[in-house]
């Protein structure tokens, strides 16, 4: 159990540097500059992996497994991060020192919900005529009193 927990304290927290490198990367290619915060990102990202190793190891299983490949794509981001920052970007190097820390956000990539949060559901037009069994009975009353009255 304590290597479960172990396994999960350090792989998160590498998952969260992760999502701030591969970020920070995406942007710089978009922006065409800001590489050396991402080599910086993704140097502690695989820092942090190398720390869950031994824990991933004594867990094995899936554990293993899905760590093995995380850890590789840490690795391959950044060496093309640290490549590109020596033959596009030229920037110098982001003390890691100088990093902004680790907060809840970055633990998953945020993603705006609100398109999909107001959108009108496909089933509403069909159930738009539907009458529940509760106001028909309701309506029947009703009009059993109306009638009375006339």
């Amino acid at each position: 159990m304590a290597n479960v927990l172990g396994y999960h304290s350090k792989y998160f927290l590498a998952q969260a540097y992760w999502h701030l490198g591969s970020t920070q990367y995406k942007s710089a290619e978009d922006a065409g500059r800001g590489m050396n915060k991402a080599v910086a990102f993704m140097t502690v990202c695989v820092q942090k992996f190398t720390e869950a190793k031994s824990f991933a190891e004594a867990c094995g299983g899936p554990y293993l497994a899905n760590f093995t490949n995380k850890f590789q794509e840490a690795q391959n981001l950044l060496a093309k991060a640290t490549d590109d920052n020596k033959k596009i970007y030229y920037e110098p190097r982001v003390p890691i020192e100088e990093l902004p820390s680790v907060d809840p956000q970055n633990f998953a990539t945020l993603t705006p919900m609100t398109e999909e949060i107001n959108a009108r559901p496909d089933i509403d037009e069909k159930l738009r005529h539907v009458v529940p069994p509760a106001v028909r009975a309701l309506q029947d009353e009703l009009k059993n009193i109306l009638q009375t009255i006339v």
